[in-house]
């Protein structure tokens, strides 16, 4: 979806430039005569036509968000029962997502995003902050699966998309391989005053205080 948002901005710039160039030429700068000839060139005056069509709905489009997009959901509703209606709020499904993220202690969630509709619809976007290495795929496939059956207890079937995005770890963690941690036990043997283990922690700099962002 992005992609195709992105595409459309592209278009949309090119036709204007396109229009204001072929109409800004006939009115000004020593090329009017020519390129005012250009527009009675049926091809030209075409594209002209189709670029300023363009012009004109992308213009319209970005008024229209601007009028009426800058009002952000705070309550989703989840179900009606006899007649009521369940709702919950963009806040405590940030909680929870955060509150799942965090159970095991290996992982902070650095950030929660929550894009909803006043219906369903719901998007959770989670920076995950590892307190130490990870495998990202096995430990991105575990969170996804806790969070999408975590979050249905909260708004039932209305999560439509949940993604991960893991940022890196507060302490980088190199695994030995055996025989080179053999070799340091021995060397531990001694002289007892080094401390012996098969991993290296580098520290990546103080932690930082998570984000919540509904």
């Amino acid at each position: 979806m992005r992609g195709f948002k992105r595409l459309c901005t592209v278009l949309f710039v090119l036709a204007d430039l396109f229009v204001l160039g072929a109409l800004f030429l006939t009115w000004y700068g020593p090329w009017k005569d020519e390129a005012s000839a250009l527009l009675y060139l049926e091809p030209y005056a075409i594209a002209v036509i189709v670029c300023l069509c363009v012009s004109l709905f992308g213009l319209l489009v970005l008024l229209a968000r601007a009028l009426f997009s800058g009002h952000k959901v705070r309550t989703i509703e989840v179900a009606s029962v006899d007649g009521g209606i369940i709702s919950v709020t963009r806040d405590a499904i940030a909680a929870q997502a955060s509150h799942i993220v965090e159970a095991d202690g290996t992982c902070t969630a650095a950030r929660v995003r929550v894009d909803a509709k006043p219906r369903g619809h719901v998007r959770v976007h989670v920076r995950v902050l590892p307190h130490k290495t990870v495998d990202v795929v096995s430990k991105g496939a575990e969170l996804h699966e806790e969070l999408i059956d975590g979050l249905a207890a909260v708004c039932g079937n209305t999560v439509e998309n949940v993604s991960l995005e893991f940022v890196e770890p507060e302490a980088v963690t190199v695994s030995v391989p055996e025989d080179e941690a053999a070799e340091r036990e021995g060397v531990a043997e001694k002289t007892p005053t080094e401390d012996t283990t098969s991993e290296i922690t580098v520290s990546m700099g103080p932690a930082r205080e998570p984000e919540k962002e509904a």
